[in-house]
């Protein structure tokens, strides 16, 4: 790590939330990990935190913009959220909601692991699977149908520009074939909303401690439908069974323990209705990591294949239930 000056408003921002004063003494180091947002950790004599700031333009090779207020979104959802449980949300350090830079907690990483090098380690505990999911229907559950909530996080656009538009409407030019399943499943997504979500659910924002895992990166959180927290962090369980196919099984119990635990504690959506809704959903979701503006990136032209065929089967066959769902998944990762 080196010290390093940061950028302007950044640097201000320190000042301006009293984590720094003028002419003290700091390191810093731009974090690369993610798409959306200029990130700095900042370690000095006495603490160390974390300071972003959204980006109009992500860094991906396709054309991919997005509204830069939704860090004051991803400040809500925090707050709101510690309240429900506190050890696994950053504190809020700072807030600039004009300029829109965000100040947290950081967390030591020789006490906390990011979830998605385990999983691409092959480091698989079904514990862990239960932890995540019981996190994520408490939180849907706390907020569920409550529209004092409704109103704090109505954030369309920034779903629509992050998630809809490069998820689903960019990838269905490449599918006129499952023309409507991508209808029907954006007006699910769009028009049955109930609960605030996170929008970026996946194992790259979560970290794992010895007592309690720790969810980062809210900037898409919103009024929305609970099942795409569901399927977008399962999707990533399934593109890891894809790349180490190898221990292929381990990966489908741990999504199992996930979304059992979750519907077993969130039991307002466990029906069949729901169910269907989310594996088709599930498997455009597949379609957009291959196909889509934020394709997989340690996926081989291999790995592409197999993961197209399980997302055109899941949409032909239609599962009506887990069971059948796992049985397609299975039958194409261990060919």
């Amino acid at each position: 790590m080196k010290t390093n000056k940061l950028p302007q408003e950044i640097y201000k921002a320190s000042i301006d939330f009293g984590l720094l004063s003028s002419n003290q003494k700091y390191i810093s180091k731009k974090i690369t990990d993610g798409v959306s947002s200029d990130i700095w950790y900042v370690k000095t004599t006495n603490k160390h935190y974390c300071i972003k700031r959204a980006l109009p333009k992500l860094t991906v090779k396709e054309d991919w913009y997005a509204p830069i207020d939704r860090n004051n979104y991803e400040a809500k959802y925090f707050t709101h959220c510690q309240v429900v449980q506190p050890y696994s949300f950053p504190k809020i350090l700072g807030h600039d909601s004009k300029n829109f830079i965000l100040a947290m907690q950081w967390f030591d990483n020789k006490k906390f692991t990011v979830w998605k090098k385990k999983l691409l380690e092959k480091s698989v505990s079904l514990k862990d699977g239960k932890r995540i999911g019981k996190l994520l229907s408490l939180v849907h559950k706390s907020f569920y149908k409550k529209k004092k909530y409704e109103k704090i996080f109505l954030n369309d656009k920034t779903f629509y520009d992050i998630r809809i538009e490069p998820y689903l409407i960019f990838t269905s030019k490449f599918y006129p074939e499952f023309y409507e399943s991508y209808k029907k499943t954006i007006n699910f997504l769009t028009k049955n909303k109930s609960t605030v979500i996170h929008g970026d659910f996946s194992p790259k924002n979560i970290l794992l401690g010895k007592n309690y895992p720790v969810i980062l990166d809210a900037e898409t959180a919103c009024w929305g439908n609970p099942a795409f927290d569901l399927a977008f962090f399962n999707n990533h369980i399934i593109l890891k069974s894809i790349f180490n196919r190898k221990v292929f099984k381990s990966y489908l119990n741990l999504s199992d323990y996930f979304l059992k635990t979750y519907l077993a504690n969130f039991t307002i959506v466990n029906n069949s209705n729901f169910i269907s809704k989310f594996i088709i959903l599930q498997a455009l979701l597949i379609l957009a990591r291959v196909d889509g503006k934020s394709p997989v990136e340690y996926f081989k032209k291999k790995h592409k294949a197999l993961a197209r065929t399980l997302a055109k089967n899941l949409l032909v066959n239609k599962p009506k239930n887990l069971n059948n769902f796992y049985q397609e998944w299975e039958k194409v990762v261990k060919t």
